[in-house]
């Protein structure tokens, strides 16, 4: 064999000069593209098409052409709405990748973009993307028809990758909040007869999304897939009352023309706020997986399945279902169903700043509830709501459970504002103690009607007069009510703290009590440990100390006032201390008297006699006014 040729000195001289002459060729075409003349003519082109489609557009004056067949610009504004104000959104950079196989046939198509360095400012409601999304839709309108590609062209066609990096969005509500870094990557596959678009984000956090969207002759559907996606920071975009620490949520949703099915699922998530309790609360876990129908052309949506499940272990779980139809008057029905469920499950789904304590969790049997709420949709005061609870099984245990030392004597000691106050003898060997059986009967009735009307129909919970209070306000002002087992279980157990964490130990109290305990011995315990003014507990005290009387032989009228100063006793006592009734209170007795007479609680001589009598206190305390109650009596109507 014959040693490879070398090639000659003149020969590696053309070489080096024809590389030379092709690199400067390059400079010059590179420099003469990052010139202010090519600057110019993209901005000519690109400015006009995206204002076209946008509005106004402002574009900076960073320009760029890669060694690689890259263009890039920026930064790109959209302005908002405010002279004053940041753009809505705010591009740092955008560069292009050109194709280059479509280059050399003369063709300038990109095949990726990339957006760099995206600011997104909502503003105070999100009113500045609003207003874009408006002018996206003027400008779409108003643009002027372009011929339409060929189907072989725009099957030819490949539209470009679109790239986002480094993305955040702010908004203005109580203050800026602001959700990012995320990225993404949006493509579109497919045929120009059934395109498919394809995007995956990767979200602050740690998290991901993936969606998947497709047409078909059978019309469009889709798919979005969230994983690690961090639940606290993305359910504060939607500004909740409470602050969210933590959690994971996962999910998936598919949608097509008829229908979606979905599921989602969030763990580890924590509250933190003074008003549902003084400590954080969690970790909370809960999740949801369904199935709902539509029929665009009847106006009809159908809720098939929801199973909603509260835990880790998923132990408490209620079952949904519905449907909305706005073919002529927008209606509604939705009913859920409360699985059987145990007290030990139900401690053990929640954290434990919503469980008082653990002795319920020793109530053996299960109960299980039904709710129903349908009616018109725009006239919220004739929604009609159903519910029942049913406590059979408990009540067969609850017999020696956690809560049967309330069936006979106890002590008890109530809570004041500066701690427990004296010890109290709930029994016979207390002189001021009143048996159920020895209580004037219109006394009962008209605590009753004026507290708890339900009280002998309803499991702990008056559902009717919820919905009264939450649906038809009298005024259009939403209050809270409890019944009597509620207030029961509030001042036998719980502490005087306004949280709704306090509301879910009540809750599980008053099924407690009402499981355990007979009506009657409810009532009698109820009029024995409530406060009736200033250090009065009991019925017994209260009679003497306002009337200077048993008990036992209240009238009426006496009846009737004490009733209506349930709500508050410590303001209300003023009337004791000015030896009178103001105008305005006189009014609420007598509509309380009124209501007895109307139920049949008292006769036609009775009520008109409570109405002529003048209401008097025990004498010797109106000379007993202190400075606070002058006070307080300067308040009162």
């Amino acid at each position: 064999m014959h040693p490879p040729r070398r090639p000659s000195k003149r020969g590696l001289f053309i070489l080096l000069l024809s590389a030379l002459l092709l690199a400067a060729g390059a400079i010059a075409g590179r420099t003469w593209l990052q010139g202010e003349a090519m600057h110019a003519r993209v901005l000519a082109r690109v400015k006009p098409a995206l204002e076209s489609r946008l509005g106004p557009v402002h574009i900076g004056e960073d320009f760029h052409v890669g060694w690689t067949g890259t263009v890039s610009l920026g930064p790109v504004e959209l302005p908002g709405t405010r002279p004053e104000g940041p753009p809505v959104v705010r591009i740092s950079r955008v560069t292009v990748h050109i194709r280059r196989l479509a280059l050399l046939s003369g063709r300038v198509e990109p095949s990726r973009v990339v957006l760099s360095g995206v600011q997104v400012e909502a503003g105070p409601q999100g009113q500045e993307v609003r207003a874009l999304v408006e002018r996206v839709r003027e400008a779409r309108e108003n643009r002027k028809p372009t011929r339409a590609p060929s189907s072989n062209e725009d099957s030819a066609r490949e539209l470009p990758e679109l790239v986002l990096k480094d993305v955040h969005l702010a908004f203005e509500r109580q203050g800026r909040v602001e959700w990012g870094p995320l990225s993404a990557r949006v493509r579109l596959e497919g045929t120009a007869e059934e395109p498919r678009l394809e995007a995956t984000a990767e979200l602050p956090g740690g998290g991901s999304a993936d969606l998947s969207v497709q047409r078909a002759e059978s019309g469009f559907s889709g798919t979005l897939k969230g994983r690690g996606i961090q639940a606290a920071s993305l359910l504060s975009l939607a500004e909740p009352p409470l602050r969210l620490e933590g959690g994971t949520l996962e999910g998936e949703l598919q949608v097509d023309t008829s229908g979606a099915t979905f599921s989602v699922a969030m763990t580890g998530l924590s509250v933190n706020s003074a008003q549902l309790a003084p400590e954080p609360v969690g970790p909370l876990a809960f999740s949801a997986e369904g199935r709902a129908r539509w029929d665009m052309k009847r106006r009809q949506v159908k809720l098939e399945s929801l199973s909603l499940t509260v835990g880790e272990r998923r132990e408490a779980r209620v079952q949904v279902h519905g449907e909305a139809t706005w073919s002529k008057e927008p209606h509604f029905s939705l009913q859920a169903e409360l699985q059987p469920l145990s007290f030990e499950q139900a401690m053990a789904a929640l954290p434990a700043a919503l469980v008082p304590g653990t002795e319920l969790a020793r109530l053996e049997g299960q109960f299980q509830g039904t709710f129903s709420l349908s009616g018109p949709i725009r006239r919220r005061r004739e929604w009609e709501v159903k519910a029942k609870l049913d406590l059979s099984e408990l009540k067969q245990s609850a017999k020696t459970g956690p809560l049967a030392w309330l069936r006979t004597s106890f002590d008890y000691r109530p809570l004041t504002p500066e701690g427990r106050g004296r010890e109290l003898h709930i029994g016979p060997s207390n002189d001021a103690y009143v048996p159920m059986s020895e209580l004037p009967r219109p006394l009962v009735r008209a605590v009753l009607r004026s507290e708890d009307a339900a009280f002998w129909i309803h499991r702990g919970f008056d559902f009717d007069s919820l919905r009264n209070i939450l649906f038809a306000p009298e005024d259009d002002k939403v209050r809270g009510g409890s019944t009597i087992t509620q207030q029961l279980a509030k001042n036998l157990f719980l502490s005087r703290e306004k949280t709704y964490a306090r509301k879910v130990k009540e809750a599980f109290l008053t099924l407690g009590l009402e499981a355990s305990v007979p009506k009657e011995r409810l009532l009698e315990v109820y009029f024995n440990i409530i406060e009736w003014g200033p250090n009065l507990y009991g019925i017994g005290e209260a009679a003497r100390h306002y009337f200077g009387k048993d008990a036992r032989e209240l009238s009426i009228l006496e009846s009737a006032f004490l009733a209506t100063i349930i709500p508050n006793p410590v303001r209300y006592h003023v009337y004791c201390s000015r030896g009178a009734l103001s105008d305005i209170w006189k009014r609420n007795v007598d509509e309380l008297l009124t209501v007895l007479y109307s139920g049949g609680d008292i006769t036609q001589t009775e009520y008109q006699h409570a109405l002529a009598t003048p209401l008097t206190f025990a004498g010797h305390h109106g000379a007993q006014t202190s400075s606070e109650e002058e006070t307080r009596l300067r308040a009162i109507p």
